[in-house]
């Protein structure tokens, strides 16, 4: 398991297209920036606005695509996944590798994103207020969280189709189109008392850092938790049931 995440983060790391990618992330929050601080009012409070709009939205969504593509739709698409199991890799192991290399991927370039944050201040001279800046930060835990999220959720559809193309359409999806999709279902009068964008994983990501500000950390930790374990851990039950019932060419 060791040899197999430690080649495979190798591989990951060596890959033009991620960082390419993630150079792509980083200019569209350094867009959103620059469209915040010269539209509106040049403070540290639009700063902190931006980046927290850049890095749990879009630009987060792009780190995402970066991720899933990297560490899953590669493998996929050169077949390397068959001589992986054919060296006597079951698949539960290999899922669990992949898991765990998404996880330190998307750790490793939000943690480059947040630097780059700090960066900029110096840069642009802002100086944010403690809360300005927890806020951020806060952006940064949640960009993590949901790009795990939704990184595995939609590698459900590559273990079970192969297809790349869909699965990367699944991922822009999951953070773009079902979100957008559950706050527009609260205008309709049958389901606008059911507020369904609450249950949905951003949704409950973003109630459970808002509990955490608010001085609820307990409540705040344990929605969390117990959506990613209902989320995560979920998507992976259904990858082992799919992927161990996948018929593979050898």
């Amino acid at each position: 398991m060791k040899n197999l995440i430690k080649g495979d983060i190798r591989r990951i790391l060596c890959k033009k297209s991620l960082w390419a990618t993630f150079i792509v992330a980083i200019m569209a929050n350094l867009a959103m920036v620059m469209f915040y601080m010269y539209s509106m009012k040049y403070s540290s409070f639009n700063f902190a606005i931006a980046n927290l709009s850049g890095i749990s939205d879009f630009g987060g969504m792009i780190i995402g695509v970066a991720v899933f593509i990297a560490v899953y739709a590669d493998d996929f698409k050169s077949m390397t996944i068959i001589s992986i199991i054919g060296r006597g890799n079951s698949r539960l192991k290999i899922i669990i590798a992949k898991f765990i290399n998404s996880v330190i991927i998307t750790f490793l370039l939000f943690i480059i994103f947040a630097l780059q944050v700090f960066v900029l201040t110096k840069i642009m001279g802002i100086v944010m207020i403690p809360d300005e800046l927890l806020a951020v930060y806060m952006g940064v835990i949640k960009g993590i969280y949901i790009t795990i999220g939704y990184v595995t959720m939609a590698s459900i559809f590559m273990y079970a189709t192969g297809n790349i193309a869909f699965s990367v359409f699944m991922v822009v999806m999951l953070y773009l189109i079902i979100p957008v999709v559950l706050q527009l279902s609260s205008m309709l009068p049958l389901l606008q008392n059911m507020h369904l964008s609450r249950y949905e994983y951003s949704g409950l990501a973003s109630e459970g850092l808002t509990n955490i500000l608010l001085g609820m950390p307990v409540s705040g930790i344990a929605i969390m938790i117990g959506s990613f374990i209902i989320y995560v851990g979920g998507s992976l039950a259904i990858i082992y049931a799919v992927f161990n019932k996948k018929e593979l060419d050898f």
